[in-house]
């Protein structure tokens, strides 16, 4: 073999080497970024579960807010109802009222017999009855 040859295999063989430590070098960071896809993969998947959860919850809120609503509008009508009846109740009592004031006092029996047989003639009526 010529010194030229020697050389260029020589050189051949530094260039195989370097493209064996690039090759080495290329493989690690794919595993590093294979291991990282599962990562990514794992967070995405656990992503995924949250929203679907998410996405039950909602659905359970918005179906116990709308029973919730119904049974509020119930209580909000028999409240209203008892309000009412309330009301009048409330007039009939102020009409009453009034028309006991309007009225003259009714005389009593120390009234009419101010010497206290009032006591007397009542026990008469009551024997009477």
């Amino acid at each position: 073999m010529s010194y030229a040859g020697l050389i260029f295999e020589g050189a051949v063989a530094a260039l195989l080497l370097v493209a064996i430590v690039m090759c080495w070098r290329v493989d690690r960071r794919l595993n590093a970024l294979k291991t990282g896809q599962d990562g990514v993969r794992e967070s995405v998947i656990q992503l995924n579960d949250a929203t679907d959860r998410a996405r039950a919850s909602l659905v359970a809120l918005e179906r116990a807010t709308s029973e919730s609503a119904e049974v509020l509008e119930q209580r909000v009508r028999e409240a209203r109802r008892l309000s009412d009846e309330l009301s009048l109740v409330a007039n009939r009592a102020d009409r009453t009222v009034d028309s006991m004031a309007k009225r003259k006092p009714r005389r009593r029996a120390a009234d009419i017999f101010p010497e206290g047989a009032g006591s007397s003639v009542l026990n008469d009526l009551k024997d009477v009855r």
